[in-house]
């Protein structure tokens, strides 16, 4: 019996040692709304599925680790306790401490972790939070793995120390990674916090450095946030870079590969390695193939573009109104649209959004079959994921005309079917002739109509109208429109007797306006029926003198 324990003791030991401790397969507290499985922890505000409809095509607020390509602000948060509330301060974070954690954790994100795979861009940036206070003292509680209620607790206050006060602990941490990202212009971002244990070590004989509950690290798989103790249990601090980087790798939905189960997850919906020997089953700095393709890498076409980066853009282009258009410099507005690859993560928990990390970096337009043109972004720079844009060509020669555009992304990418918009420049509109100066009687008689002709053509062949000037104060009025060079005619009547300027001037159907014509000079005498009788009043005048000198 002795010696069957022994060896009981013996197995459970090198099971700790060998294999990680995230991802336990148990079902505790279920009601609690956390899930434990090969998966490691599913993130408790996360269980609901409730849609999450977003507009545009990068990530949101629950997308801050979908996949592992590009760059990550990675939020490392020491915490201690004050002992001032509830717990006894036992643990307190000495300078060589955090320095060996750091150097634990920069190596496995920025050294090992950046260069397993160069295509996929990696780049962690980390944001070092140290005394981040908290009353309670998480060591000697259990973890969020069995029962999340002090993790709540301590990660609530944590965060409120940094700023965040609003929704449960999982909200504030998601708002502040959030933040994190925005503020290091990265395009993922998750947190980790960091319990001191080294005091535990020493003290708890049954499980040293760890949680009451003999647990030492776990991640939410998806985000928003890993947990390490300082010791890791029997892994030792020397070993947290191979801990962490397994803890990442659930971060970016990477599953267990040592429960024998074959298992999909990640945004290409992938099955892991299962006995691997890697990462995700015993820690070793290598990655299985099924790891790979779970945290995004894959590269069906060998051009080095992730598959899931590797997408077209789209561009729209507005068309150009009126058309046909007398302009020959045209200024065309359009969008340009990146196009995420389908999310195809089977985990029930994910958000369910097509996301891409890829912006527009610039939109090219051409005219008929011309060179490619750079066109301008309208809020001054090419670089989000859905971008509005202008173009101006010209002067364009009469005729019709296609002016074409195209999108290209950030992995440079272009729109293999450009928008385009087929328009016609017709003449511009000049105006009228000068009309012929009119004619007409010169020499009449006043109170009586006399009518006068003029005509001239259009440049454009539009319809035109005359406007007569009779030289005495009136005027015509715009005439009834006649077609371009036909005889236009109007009348008048003077009243007066005078000499007088007749002018005309035509206009068309967009109202532009001819040169006056070249006046006819008119002469209205005096009535010849008056001119008469005065002349016969005269001759009999004249006859009564002369008989009044005979008859002298």
């Amino acid at each position: 019996m002795k010696k069957k324990n022994i060896t009981i003791l013996i197995f459970t030991i090198l099971m700790t040692i060998f294999l990680p401790t995230s991802g336990i397969t148990i079902n505790k507290n279920y009601e609690q709304k956390i899930l434990i499985n090969s998966f490691g922890l599913i993130p408790p505000d996360m269980e609901k599925n409730i849609p999450m409809i977003k507009q545009s095509p990068d990530p949101g607020f629950y997308e801050t680790s979908e996949y592992m390509i590009g760059s990550c602000a990675v939020g490392v948060i020491f915490l201690e306790s004050t002992g001032v509330g509830t717990d006894p301060n036992l643990e307190n974070w000495q300078p060589v401490e955090e320095l060996n954690v750091q150097q634990e954790i920069s190596y496995s994100l920025t050294q090992w972790w950046e260069n397993q795979n160069t295509d996929a861009n990696v780049d962690f940036v980390i944001d070092w939070n140290t005394a981040v206070p908290t009353q309670y003292e998480p060591i000697i509680h259990a973890s969020g793995i069995t029962d999340n209620t002090y993790e709540q607790l301590w990660v609530s206050e944590a965060m409120a120390y940094l700023g965040y006060t609003t929704g449960d602990w999982m909200q504030r941490t998601r708002s502040y990674i959030n933040d994190l990202r925005r503020n290091k212009g990265t395009d993922w971002a998750f947190a980790i916090f960091v319990i001191d244990s080294s005091n535990d070590m020493i003290t708890d004989t049954s499980s040293p450095g760890s949680f009451s509950d003999s647990y030492n690290a776990y991640a939410y798989i998806g985000g928003p946030f890993a947990v390490l103790t300082y010791d890791n249990g029997l892994w030792g601090i020397t070993r947290m870079d191979q801990v962490i980087s397994h803890e990442t790798g659930h971060i970016f939905w990477a599953t267990e590969e040592y429960n024998q189960i074959d298992e999909y997850s990640g945004y290409l919906n992938s099955k892991d390695n299962e006995g691997s020997g890697c990462l995700m089953e015993t820690n070793a700095l290598c990655l299985s193939s099924g790891t790979e393709q779970q945290i995004g890498w894959k590269d069906t076409d060998g051009d080095s573009i992730h598959d899931i980066i590797d997408t077209y853009p789209e561009t729209s282009l507005i068309q150009y109104s009126p058309d046909p258009t007398t302009d020959n410099t045209l200024t065309f507005s359009g969008s340009a649209t990146v196009v995420p690859h389908p999310n195809n993560n089977p985990c029930y928990w994910n958000s369910g959004n097509d996301v891409t990390i890829n912006t527009i970096s610039t939109v090219q337009y051409k005219l008929d079959s011309g060179y490619w043109v750079n066109a301008n972004p309208k809020d001054g720079a090419f670089d989000n994921p859905i971008e509005d844009f202008t173009l101006t060509v010209g002067p364009i020669s009469v005729g019709t005309h296609t002016i074409s555009v195209r999108a290209v992304n950030s992995v440079s990418n272009i729109d293999s079917t450009p928008d385009s918009d087929t328009f016609t420049i017709i003449e511009g509109n000049s105006p009228p002739e000068k009309p012929i100066t009119p004619s007409g009687e010169t020499n009449g008689n006043i109170n009586t109509e006399y009518y006068y002709t003029t005509n001239t053509t259009d440049p454009n062949g539009d319809d035109l109208s005359y406007f007569f000037d009779w030289g005495d104060g009136t005027n015509s009025g715009w005439l009834t429109p006649i077609s371009s060079g036909q005889t236009a005619t109007a009348s008048h009547s003077w009243n007066t007797e005078d000499n007088y300027e007749i002018k005309v001037k035509a206009r068309d159907s967009s109202l532009e306006e001819s040169p006056w014509s070249d006046p006819l000079s008119i002469s209205m005498p005096k009535n010849k029926m008056r001119v008469s009788i005065k002349l016969y009043n005269l001759i009999q005048q004249f006859t009564i003198i002369k008989y009044i000198f005979i008859l002298k």
